[in-house]
Formats: structure tokens, sequence, C-alpha cells
């Protein structure tokens, strides 16, 4: 028979297990498998792009209620992170880009993650709370990141999709899949070392 404070460290232990759980069984619920698709983590770093073009507007509702324009960042070098709340890959991602921006956030780097599942606005702070994430988090309609990504309306989103934009607001990579975070902190320290 377990002890008291044994049966407190279990129950514990038990919630921060159940909460993880619980974001992945919401998205087997919700049904957004013709929407988007899970890809898994990308064998390569991120190319940087010579043939870059600017950013077209994307406009992101953060969970605090603020609204945050990707390509009006000047001077920033600026990921846009666009996931599931309860895709595996996606929450790597999310940690990893958090580890970056601690330390790359002083020095310009600002990433926003853009969750496109369905069930996002109602578990997204929650989701930022249990990663810890303290960049810019939020939703943005379907039809916007379909069209910023220049994919057509009836093109599965393949996430997580990362787009890096330069410190004049041009976009130079594009990445589908968690490349991991060596290679996106190569990419990203390399854009910072540009000359605006």
């Amino acid at each position: 028979m377990l002890s008291t404070p044994q049966r407190a460290r279990l129950r514990a232990a038990d919630g921060k297990a159940g909460r993880r759980e619980w974001l992945w069984k919401v998205v087997v619920v919700s049904g957004v498998a013709g929407l988007v698709r899970v890809y898994p983590q990308a064998s390569q770093g991120i190319l940087i792009s010579d043939d870059r073009r600017k950013s077209p507007p994307l406009l992101v509702r953060t969970v605090e209620g603020r609204t945050v324009a990707v390509e009006n960042q000047p001077g920033k070098v600026v990921l846009v992170d666009i996931m599931m709340t309860t895709c595996p890959s996606c929450k790597l991602a999310s940690e990893g880009i958090q580890r970056l921006y601690q330390q790359l956030g002083r020095k310009g780097f600002l990433p926003v993650a853009i969750a496109v599942d369905q069930q996002a606005p109602n578990v997204l702070a929650f989701y930022r709370k249990v990663y810890g994430l303290t960049f810019p988090v939020g939703v943005s309609p379907r039809e916007d990141i379909l069209e910023y990504l220049r994919l057509p309306a009836n093109k599965p989103l393949m996430v997580p999709t990362l787009v890096l934009l330069d410190k004049r607001g041009r976009i130079c990579a594009t990445q589908v899949g968690w490349i991991g975070e060596q290679e996106l902190r190569a990419a990203v320290t390399k854009l910072l070392d540009e000359r605006m």
C-alpha cells in the first residue's frame, strides 16, 4: 500500500503526463486529417536562398489578444512556425525554438508560432504553458496560411512548416518538417549576422 506522500507524487506525475496525453487525444477526436498532415523530422538543414522575395502580409492573433504582422518586423529575423498543438514533431519544434529564442531573442530572433488545428483557439494557452513558450503563439485562418505559402485551397498543410524571414522581411527559406535545433540555429545565426 502506498503512503500519502507517495500517492500525492503519483497523482502529480499523472497530472503532467495526463495533460500531454490529453493534448494528443484532442487531435484524434477533432478529425482534421484531411486538412493537415504531420510531416516527420526532415533530414537536412535549412537552405538559405539568395533569391529572396518580400513576405506577403500575414497577421497572427496571439493567445494574449495581440496581433503580430510577421512581415513587418524590421531588423528582426522572424521564424514563422506553422504547427498543430498535437503534432509530435511540432512539439519537438516548439521546445527547440523556445531554447533558441532564449539564446538569440536579444540579438533579434523572433519566432511566431501559428496553430492551424481546429481546437487550437481552445487549447493554445494551455499548450503554451505546458511547453513554456515565451514567444508569440497564436492562430490565423487556414485560408490566410495557404495564401501565405502560395498553396491551392484544396492542398493539405504539412506541419510543421518553418518559414524564415531576414531582417528586411524577405522570405529566405521554407522548410517542411522539423530539422533540429542545431540546423535551425545555424540558419538563424547566419541571418542575424547579415547587414540590413
